[in-house]
């Protein structure tokens, strides 16, 4: 009579997951002035928004680990966000076999915990990617609203400044909507 012997194997997985999603749109810019002084005006206007500048983007990072990158010259924005966690996954399989040296038994142990494990590290990742871009999702309503209110102002700086370089400015009216009406002797 044989006896039974039971094998045990435990296997862990230590793993970084990084993920990153983003987004990319363009301003929509009105070629007013020439390309430089609108890409002066839009740059000075993102700054007192709390963007760097970085060359030719206006870069912002914000607290919840959203970056805005905005390309003063063309008005290109990309919006990325990006999560991190730490994996620390463990996982234990036993079985009952006749023969305790039974190295079949026990590869095919450890190949079944290892794909355990693979599995749950892909479903964090996945979970992780979802939080993500839902984070992203949330932001860039709040943020195109910002950027839209930047356009508005750059439009309105660059109107002003066209309009100076056409005669003289008499009057300037802006209302609360948005419109102005600029009044110039020509």
């Amino acid at each position: 009579m044989s006896r039974a012997y039971r094998i045990t194997v435990a296997e862990s997985l230590s793993r970084h997951v990084q993920v990153e999603d983003g987004v990319c749109s363009n301003l929509e810019l009105l070629p007013i002035l020439e390309q430089g002084a609108m890409g002066a005006l839009l740059a000075a206007e993102l700054e007192q928004k709390g963007f760097e500048r970085e060359g030719d983007h206006a870069v912002r990072k914000e607290k919840d680990g959203v970056t805005v990158k905005v390309n003063v010259q063309t008005g290109e924005v990309a919006v990325t966000a990006e999560g991190h966690v730490n994996l620390n996954l463990e996982t234990k399989r036993t079985a009952v076999v006749e023969n305790p040296n039974s190295p079949d038994k026990e590869a095919t142990l450890r190949a079944a915990a290892q794909d355990q494990l693979n599995r749950e590290a892909k479903a964090e990742e996945e979970a992780l990617r979802r939080k993500v871009t839902a984070q992203l999702e949330g932001k860039l309503k709040d943020l195109k609203d910002e950027l839209d209110g930047v356009v508005n102002r750059v439009t309105a700086n660059a109107l002003k400044k066209r309009a100076s370089e056409l005669g003289t400015v008499e009057e300037i009216h802006e209302d609360g909507s948005g419109n102005m009406t600029i009044k110039v002797r020509v």
